[in-house]
């Protein structure tokens, strides 16, 4: 008989973040993940990342959120 040793995932790196979302955009955000296949940390996580990525490439003086 083979033996598998088992080890734990190291975890990382994070801060944990409680936010209250609007029903529409909580339903919406479970039936992305569902249809993805990511956990909601997964999918929020790209989503902040692509945004803010996108916002700190514009040059500071020319940034908006309008």
């Amino acid at each position: 008989m083979k033996k598998v040793i088992l080890m734990a995932r190291q975890k990382k790196d994070a801060k944990i973040l409680n936010i209250r979302l609007a029903t529409p955009v909580s339903d919406k955000l479970e039936a992305f993940c569902k249809e993805s296949g990511q956990t909601k940390t997964v999918a929020v996580e790209r989503f902040l990342t692509k945004c803010l990525d996108e916002y700190f490439a514009i040059p500071k003086e020319r940034r908006s959120l309008n």
